[in-house]
């Protein structure tokens, strides 16, 4: 039984909350600003020790711009093709990796004799693996880790599968900005937009959050498993399976009416929920990460249940 009056938990016409899929919020500008003013000499972070040994790292604006720099790196002409897979097989492909294929090449669902390059995604920091059967003969890979920092699978290949691995910093802690590019060779000439001054003071700030990620991390993992009691009173299921070395980036709850879902996302975001349809995969993914507490995730369970039910009566 919720334990928020309705006007809190369904406030349409009053004052709304706000919740992000990532950790940034208006406490941690502040916090930010502090960190900024107070930096001294900032060390480059170890990043081998972070992501694992690479030749090349480059620090960037955002995952997206990593990305398009590991497009860039391997020279596609407008008629290739970039293979994209992901952890379901499902068609749902977020626009900040077709936003960034698109105008250099095409992509692709299915291998061709156009496929240049095989674009591995973690959807939602749930590991992805390459297909059994599936002939790379040599094709390079772009890894894409924007929502896997910190989850990895049983064999621990998480990060280490790509010829190219994309981090997107701003989803793992609250940033407002910040990516990471690796390349297992180097990569001359290629550099980010972000100027001098922005680098400086992103590191300083990831530098802090970087002494706490296992704290954060456990509470992500611990939101995640919230997330499932709380719905799973409700008769909803989690539609990925977290393994033991999982970190859920977003909450994926199991719907089966995509019709329903993309009302509920327009009801669900005036609500101040930042949601949406895992379109074609059967699921509507929520916010999962540190920056959540118990009130949070009640107020957005209450929500999302009262509103499909309403939506499917």
């Amino acid at each position: 039984m919720p334990v928020q009056a309705a006007e809190v938990l369904f406030p349409m016409e009053f004052e709304t909350p706000m919740f992000h899929m990532g950790p940034f919020d208006n406490a941690a500008l502040s916090k930010n600003y502090a960190l900024v003013r107070q930096a001294g000499s900032i060390a480059e972070p170890d990043w081998s020790a972070l992501v694992g040994p690479a030749s090349c790292h480059i620090v960037t604006a955002a995952g997206r711009e990593a990305i398009g720099l590991a497009l860039r790196a391997l020279r596609l002409e407008r008629d290739d093709e970039v293979l994209i897979v992901n952890t379901t097989g499902s068609p749902y492909v977020t626009s900040c990796v077709t936003g960034q294929i698109d105008p250099v090449c095409r992509h692709s669902r299915h291998r061709s004799s156009r496929t240049r390059a095989v674009f591995l995604i973690h959807e939602f920091g749930f590991p992805a693996s390459l297909p059994a059967g599936l002939d790379l003969d040599g094709l390079p890979i772009i890894e894409d880790c924007a929502y896997a920092f910190g989850s990895q699978n049983e064999t621990q290949t998480v990060g280490t599968i790509g010829d190219f691995v994309v981090y997107s910093f701003s989803k793992a802690f609250p940033l407002q900005y910040g990516g990471l590019l690796t390349s297992r060779r180097p990569l001359p000439g290629l550099e980010s937009r972000l100027t001098p001054a922005s680098r400086a003071h992103l590191l300083a700030q990831l530098t802090h959050y970087l002494r706490s990620a296992d704290q954060a991390f456990a509470r992500r993992r611990a939101n995640y498993l919230a997330y499932e009691e709380r719905f799973a009173a409700h008769g909803f299921a989690p539609r990925f399976t977290a393994g033991p070395r999982t970190l859920p980036h977003a909450f994926v709850v199991a719907v089966d009416d995509e019709a329903a879902a993309q009302i509920l996302k327009e009801r669900m975001n005036r609500a101040g929920i930042e949601s949406s349809v895992y379109y074609g995969g059967g699921g509507y993914f929520l916010p999962n990460h540190q920056g959540l507490d118990s009130a949070a995730i009640e107020y957005i369970v209450e929500n999302f249940t009262a509103i499909w039910r309403d939506i499917r009566s």
